[in-house]
């Protein structure tokens, strides 16, 4: 079993898969593979390319730099993903595939799952909601960064609404950890006539 494991920034994405990492579940994490990536020396040729060299240092790809170009630049976060998509399917598609050999049940924790496709090999797709003003309080607290940068970094995101017409399961995450607890558990109750 595949499970997708998606949504907004600040919402509570990395709480609910560690959880299930704790269920037993094999934990394909997404964004730790792609920063792995960052250190390549092929990725960070694509990155140089297409942004130039000032997005390099020291032979990596500069994650704080490009971060704040393509979250405030929709056409840079488009040529991005474009450039790079390719190389992250590859890496992220192997994962899968070793997963799927093994027959351990996994969850596939992306938070660019539909911009990927990545929802056609998942057995279903849970999503992790929050209000935004909720989500930017949390994040302010989590990475210190302004409100603007959060905002714009949201406003590049999918909302609430598309990951509750998306996904098979959402758990709204607007109150405290405890509630959100529940909710999963919840959650896990109709997951288990999947497996």
């Amino acid at each position: 079993m595949l499970i997708g494991l998606t949504g907004m920034s600040g919402a509570g994405k990395s709480t609910v898969a560690v959880w299930f990492e704790k269920r037993g579940f094999r934990l394909i994490d997404c964004d730790a593979l792609v920063h792995s990536l960052y250190e390549d020396r092929q990725y960070a040729m694509l990155v140089e390319n297409a942004f130039g060299k000032d997005y390099i240092r020291n032979g990596s790809v500069d994650r704080k730099k490009l971060g704040a170009l393509v979250f405030s630049d929709s056409n840079a976060l488009k040529k991005l993903n474009e450039t790079v998509s390719p190389f992250i399917m590859t890496a992220v598609t192997a994962c899968i595939e070793t997963a799927r050999k093994q027959d351990i049940a996994t969850v596939l924790d992306a938070p660019l799952l539909f911009e990927y496709g990545l929802e056609k090999f998942c057995d279903l797709v849970i999503g992790v909601t929050a209000d935004i003003e909720i989500a930017v309080s949390r994040l302010s607290v989590r990475d210190g960064r302004s409100e603007s940068e959060i905002r714009s970094r949201l406003a590049s995101q999918h909302n609430a609404a598309f990951f509750r017409e998306s996904c098979d399961y959402v758990l709204e995450n607007n109150g405290d950890l405890q509630m959100l607890a529940q909710n999963f558990e919840d959650m896990m109750e109709k997951i288990y006539i999947y497996r």
